[in-house]
C-alpha cells in the first residue's frame, strides 16, 4: 500500500511539472518591460474619475446638496393617484429625435482654445482701412459705378416683376357648349377642338395629348415657287367664234413659233452639212489607210556618236563683294518701292473729288444692279425652273385655220387634250420636273437551250466504237 501511494504522488508531481508553463525571462531595464510588468490600474482608475468629474462640472465633494438631492415637501395626499393600467399602450411623449441627440454636447469641459477660427461675417471681411475709406465716401455721396449699375438692374427687375402678366386662371365653369360650332376652333389633324377663352397652355396640352401636335414647319414650305395661275385663260383666238383680230393674233403667234423652229433646223443643217456628206467606200478606205500609215515612212536618222557634247561648266559661288552688292541693290529696290507708295498716297489727297465721284458712281451702279436682279427674280417667277436634266418644252399652240371655223360649238374641230394641258401646266408651275417619253425598247437575246431528253449522252455516241477502245493508236 505504501509503495503504491508513493508512486501515485510521484506521478502527480511529475504531471504538475509538465502542466506548469515555464515562466518567461523578461529584461526589466527596457521601457517595453515596464509596460508589461508594471501595474497602473489604480492610476488609470484615478484619472478616469477625474475626467468624469470634469465632464459633470465638479467633483461630488464640491457640488452643493441641492444639485444632488431633492427635498420632498408635498404631502402624500396631494400626490396624484396613479390610474389603473389599461390594456392600451400609452403613447410616449414625442421628445427630441434620437438622430439629433448625438449632436448635443454632453460635456461641461471648457474649450481649451479660446481664439478658435470661425467664419467671419461680411462686415468683418476685407481691409479695415479700405472699409473705412468706402464708408466715408458713401457718407459724402460718392458711390462706385458698379454699385449704381447693380442698383439700376435691381430696380429694373423689380419693375419687370411688378409689370409681369399674371397667368390666366383656367376656366372651371363651362356654361356653354364646349364642342359647339360657336367661337373660334383649332384644327388638330382631322379633329376640332373648341378654343373659346382657352389659354395657350391648354391649347398646347390638348395638342400633345391628342397625339396630333402641329410641329413647326420651315418658311420655305409656304413660299410660292411660281407666279403663274393654276388655270390660265386661253387665248381669245381659240374661241369657236373669235373676232378677226384675235384669230389673226393667234395665227401670228403660231407662225412665229414655226418660223423659229425652221430657222433652227436650217442652222443645224448648215453647221452639220459637211459632216453628213456621203463619201464613197473606196475613198473612205483610202483615207483610212493614209491616216493609219502616217509616220511609218519617216526614218529616224542615227545620232552621230563622234559628235562632241558641249561641256557644262559648274556655276561659280558668289564672292563676298558680290553678295554685299546684291544685298545693297535689294535694299535700294525696297526703298524705291516704299517711296513710290508714299508718293502715291500723297497724290490721293489731291484727287479726293475724283475719288468721291468714283464712289458715287459705284454706289449708283450697285443700286442699278440690285434693281436689275429684282426684276430678273420677278420675271423668273413666271418661267419654268430647271428641275431635272431636261428642259421644259412648251406645247404646240392649238389653232384652227379660217376654213375650219364653223361659228357653232357643235361643228368646232377640237384641238389639244385636257390631260396633256394639265400635265404641262404642272411642269410650267414647277410642281413636277420636265420629262420626255421613253421610247427605248430593251430587246434581250433569245436564250436557247437543249432539253435533257433530247440531248445525247456525254460518253461515246456510237456503240460500235467500244470494240475498238483497246486498239493501238496510229
Amino acid at each position: 500500500m505504501a509503495t503504491s501511494t508513493l508512486g501515485e504522488a510521484w506521478l502527480v508531481n511529475e504531471s504538475d511539472k509538465l502542466n506548469k508553463k515555464k515562466q518567461k525571462r523578461i529584461v526589466k531595464h527596457k521601457k517595453k518591460a515596464w509596460r508589461i510588468t508594471s501595474n497602473v490600474e489604480d492610476v488609470e482608475r484615478y484619472l478616469e474619475s477625474k475626467r468624469l468629474d470634469e465632464r459633470l462640472g465638479a467633483p461630488f465633494e464640491e457640488r452643493p446638496s441641492d444639485s444632488l438631492f431633492v427635498v420632498d415637501t408635498k404631502a402624500e395626499a396631494d400626490k396624484p393617484v396613479k390610474a389603473e393600467p389599461t390594456k392600451k399602450r400609452k403613447i410616449k411623449a414625442i421628445g427630441p429625435l434620437r438622430c439629433y441627440a448625438i449632436l448635443t454636447p454632453n460635456s461641461a469641459v471648457i474649450d481649451p482654445v479660446k481664439k478658435r477660427n470661425r467664419v467671419r461675417l461680411p462686415e468683418e471681411r476685407g481691409d479695415p482701412l479700405l472699409r473705412k475709406v468706402m464708408e466715408d465716401r458713401r457718407a459724402k455721396g460718392k458711390v462706385p459705378v458698379r454699385f449704381l449699375q447693380s442698383m439700376k438692374h435691381h430696380q429694373e427687375n423689380v419693375e419687370a416683376l411688378a409689370n409681369k402678366k399674371k397667368p390666366e386662371r383656367l376656366r372651371t365653369t363651362f356654361d356653354f357648349d364646349l364642342w359647339g360650332e360657336a367661337g373660334d376652333s383649332l384644327m388638330i389633324g382631322d379633329k376640332k377642338v373648341s378654343a373659346l377663352d382657352l389659354s395657350d397652355q391648354l391649347k398646347t396640352y390638348t395638342m400633345e395629348k391628342m397625339g396630333n401636335r402641329i410641329y413647326s414647319r420651315p418658311p420655305t414650305m409656304f413660299s410660292k415657287t411660281t407666279g403663274l395661275k393654276p388655270v390660265e385663260y386661253p387665248h381669245p383666238g381659240t374661241s369657236y367664234n373669235p373676232t378677226f383680230q384675235d384669230h389673226q393674233a393667234l395665227l401670228k403667234d403660231a407662225y412665229n413659233v414655226e418660223a423659229k423652229e425652221i430657222k433652227e433646223e436650217r442652222r443645224t443643217k448648215r453647221r452639220l452639212g459637211p459632216m453628213l456628206r456621203k463619201i464613197p467606200v473606196q475613198r473612205k478606205e483610202q483615207q483610212w489607210w493614209t491616216e493609219m500609215s502616217q509616220g511609218l515612212d519617216d526614218e529616224e536618222e542615227p545620232a552621230n556618236e563622234d559628235e562632241e557634247v558641249p561641256c557644262v561648266r559648274p556655276t561659280k559661288p558668289k564672292t563676298r563683294k558680290q553678295k554685299i552688292r546684291a544685298k545693297a541693290l535689294k535694299w535700294q529696290d525696297m526703298r524705291r518701292k516704299k517711296l513710290k507708295e508714299a508718293k502715291k498716297r500723297l497724290l490721293e489727297f489731291d484727287r479726293l473729288r475724283s475719288i468721291r465721284r468714283e464712289i458715287r458712281k459705284s454706289e449708283e451702279l450697285t443700286v442699278k444692279r440690285m434693281d436689275i436682279r429684282k426684276k430678273e427674280k420677278a420675271a423668273k417667277m413666271f418661267k419654268p425652273a430647271m428641275l431635272g436634266r431636261h428642259k421644259y418644252e412648251a406645247p404646240p399652240i392649238d389653232v384652227n385655220f379660217s376654213e375650219e371655223i364653223t361659228g357653232t360649238l357643235r361643228g368646232l374641230k377640237t384641238e389639244g387634250h385636257v390631260l396633256i394641258d394639265r400635265f404641262k401646266s404642272m411642269q410650267r408651275r414647277n410642281i413636277i420636273e420636265p420629262r420626255i417619253r421613253q421610247t427605248v425598247v430593251f430587246k434581250y437575246k433569245h436564250k436557247v437551250f437543249t432539253k435533257r431528253s433530247h440531248s445525247e449522252p456525254k460518253g461515246l455516241k456510237v456503240g460500235n466504237r467500244n470494240k475498238d477502245t483497246n486498239a493501238p493508236k496510229q
